[in-house]
């Protein structure tokens, strides 16, 4: 009995020093480490050759403090710093690739933090900052082989750092609220600065950065491992880069009728920046965006739409994801038209291919970042000779500009980075093909596929805090006049007829608010449909642009399922009748249910009759049997996995190398001199403890049966 209560009250005396022991080693944490919630991620990824990103170690990188808003304070890092490893504090302005080179070159960084707590402030913006290539997706393109027209000549994005295609070999976080921003700068002002001056004793300000990452080597290896150890436990190391383009036909063909001559146009719908979901993709996607959907509206008019069907044309908009990463989307689309598989086959319409392209039309960057109000078209130097349509296109085009101006790209040149590459390289004398532009030789933009690409730093909703949609700013007039141009000029091409209708400003002004202010705007309330309403709820920032990981069982990528509802809207026809409900509208599977605009204080549901629908943004690479990853025939970008805790920024204070030393010393004797004081008192009991031990055996004995 004695036991038992013995044995209850220490479980009962154990469970509250555990409580205790758990609600101090809290405590305890909180005194030592200052831990962020708000910052975003560089990550690891991986194509058939490279591995290229950000990792750190299991534990984390650790080193001191040191802020860079200037070129002084990173010279005396490089050149003086005497207590490294640092973890650099870098003001927008300076994070740059040449600061970057310098600091990888200094051999005293272990990570790097870079704040970006406004958009506003684009005055803070480096002169330029691209992180993709300096010509992008060089590897896919088809003049890689032409020493005439291949990046070594031309370089479409000359200024690029090319930072997002390097291996890092060390975690980056970008720092996102003001609030923490200024903890990391008052703890750096109250105990690192005086180290400028003199090396006096620490305690220094350090940070830790994690972004531990599962995948290594390139993409060949990862996705072996996913196959070696699937089986096995349900870890996985990449998942291929992908995700779900959009297509709507302005018309159905019946799959038993032959199609039409098909006007193509084309955009993609992804941009990337070093940093996981800070991908504003202004210039691009954005803007051709934009101009694709208000090209679909005004098409769409029964009247222009029936002058286009009785010439004997259709027109196919593609809305490609994945295009960033070598062209994930159109390469599958291509892939798809060979094999007879396209459009999607569930759908009743009629298979396409390559041949039933009369002219293929590319949005590309249309931002006019140089503010000239002009357009360029590029044509393919080597095949455009070969196909009247182009310049029958361009002609038309110059003629119908419509307050802008249309010139020719410069004709020795090639292509700029366009999905339109992949469509030529399926067929040797080419095909009808032009390029719309905002620039000629380079790109307009200083900031393509970066977290910078935002509207403040194209001069336009300079605050976004009091933007509205509710009158046309320029930015918005001006696309508007880009999809009445390029609308005049289709259907000048297709009819032989003048054009004098107008693209409506409103449908440009709010699609860019939709996209670059915020994601709860009536537009997308009205068309998201009511299942999906979360996606609008869950926060006002704008949807990310990044590809994300492909999934054969659902998109991954908000953004893609807003597309393709904007498609349909856009190219639909509203067959809603009265009472007419979810069930009903979607028994017929070209009919989409959408939540429709508030009239009279009440939202009022839409069915609309669309060809709209996804098409597989995923690499024929990963379909291949064996395919050869080191090939540039298609893509084959993945992405690291990593788990929930994968990453993690925190502040604490690293005291200096000897008084680590002293407390290990001391910690090392104190548990020395500890077990040599409970080796005596064990031995010694019986001297020092007569009473307990005479008790102690009694009890033994009790419960021996003996007495």
């Amino acid at each position: 009995m004695m036991i038992s209560r013995l044995f209850s009250t220490s479980l009962v005396l154990f469970i509250t020093m555990a409580e205790c022991m758990d609600h101090t080693s809290t405590e305890t944490y909180k005194l030592i480490y200052d831990e962020f919630r708000s910052f975003k991620n560089c990550f690891r990824r991986f194509n058939g050759t490279h591995e290229i990103g950000c990792h750190s170690a299991n534990s984390g990188n650790v080193g001191v403090i040191h802020y860079i808003n200037d070129s002084a304070s990173l010279d005396w890092l490089i050149d003086k710093g005497p207590h490294p490893p640092y973890i650099p504090l870098l003001e927008t302005s300076m994070f740059t690739g040449d600061t970057i080179k310098r600091l990888n070159a200094s051999g005293k960084i272990n990570g790097l933090m870079v704040i970006h707590t406004s958009t506003s402030n684009s005055a803070s913006y480096p002169s330029h900052f691209s992180s993709d290539r300096r010509c992008p997706n060089e590897r896919s393109s088809i003049y890689a082989d032409d020493t005439q027209l291949s990046c070594s000549k031309f370089k479409f994005n000359p200024e690029a750092n090319e930072l997002l295609f390097v291996d890092l070999k060390m975690p980056l976080a970008l720092l996102t609220s003001q609030v923490e921003v200024d903890r990391a700068l008052n703890c750096y002002f109250t105990h690192n600065i005086p180290l400028a001056e003199s090396d006096s004793v620490p305690p220094l300000c350090s940070a830790e950065l994690r972004a531990v990452m599962n995948g290594a080597g390139n993409t060949e290896i990862c996705m072996r491992r996913n196959n070696i150890f699937r089986n096995l436990s349900p870890w996985s190391y990449c998942d291929p880069l992908g995700g779900y383009s959009s297509l709507a036909f302005l018309h159905s063909t019946e799959s038993t009728q032959p199609r039409d001559k098909t006007i193509v146009i084309v955009t993609r719908t992804d941009t990337f920046s070093l940093f996981e979901n800070v991908s504003p993709g202004t210039s691009s996607p954005v803007s051709s965006l934009t101009v694709l959907f208000a090209i679909a509206e005004t098409l769409n008019q029964v009247a222009i739409k029936e002058e286009l069907l009785s010439s004997g044309y259709n027109v196919l908009f593609l809305a490609l994801s994945g295009e960033s990463f070598d062209y994930i989307g159109s390469q599958k689309l291509v892939y798809d038209m060979r094999q007879g598989f396209f459009p999607n086959s569930s759908y009743e319409e009629a298979r396409m291919n390559l041949e039933d392209i009369d002219i293929l039309i590319e949005l590309s960057q249309l931002i006019d970042a140089f503010g000239t109000r002009q357009i360029y078209a590029h044509v393919d130097p080597l095949t455009s000779s070969n196909h009247p349509a182009v310049k029958q296109f361009i002609d038309s085009l110059q003629e119908q500009a419509f307050s802008l101006t249309v010139e020719t790209a410069t004709v020795d040149q090639p292509l700029p980075p366009s999905s339109a590459q992949m469509f030529l390289r399926e067929n040797e004398d080419g095909l009808p093909v032009v390029v719309l532009a905002d620039y000629d030789s380079n790109f307009s933009s200083s900031y393509y596929n970066s977290y910078l690409d935002t509207p403040e730093s194209h001069q336009f909703y300079l605050n976004r805090s009091i933007a509205n949609n509710t009158q046309p700013i320029p930015k918005a007039i001006f696309l508007a006049n880009i999809a009445t141009t390029i609308s005049r000029s289709i259907f000048s091409y297709a009819t032989g007829k003048n054009a004098t209708f107008v693209t409506n400003s409103s449908t440009t002004n709010d699609l860019l608010y939709c996209f670059l202010v915020s994601r709860q705007c009536a537009l997308l309330y009205a068309t998201i449909g009511t299942d999906n309403i979360d996606i609008l709820e869950n926060s006002p920032a704008p949807l990310p642009l990044y590809v994300s990981v492909y999934r054969s069982y659902g998109i991954t990528q908000n953004f893609q399922l807003v597309v393709k509802q904007l498609l349909a809207y856009y190219t639909g026809v509203d067959v809603t009748t009265p009472d007419m409900d979810y069930s009903e509208c979607v028994k017929n599977k070209t009919n989409v249910y959408i939540s429709g605009f508030v009239e009279n204080g009440t939202r009022k549901a839409m069915c609309i009759q669309s060809s709209a629908q996804y098409h597989n943004a995923s690499s024929p690479a990963f379909e291949i049997e064996n395919y050869n990853f080191t090939s540039p025939e298609f893509s084959t970008w993945t992405e690291s996995v990593w788990s929930s805790d994968a990453f993690r920024v925190r502040l604490f204070l690293k005291p200096s190398a000897e008084v680590e030393l002293a407390s290990m010393i001391a910690g090392i004797s104190i548990f020395i001199i500890s077990a040599i004081v409970v080796v005596l008192l064990h031995r010694r009991a019986a001297v020092l403890f007569p009473l307990q031990m005479e008790n102690a055996q009694i009890l033994s004995n009790d419960d021996d049966g003996t007495t």
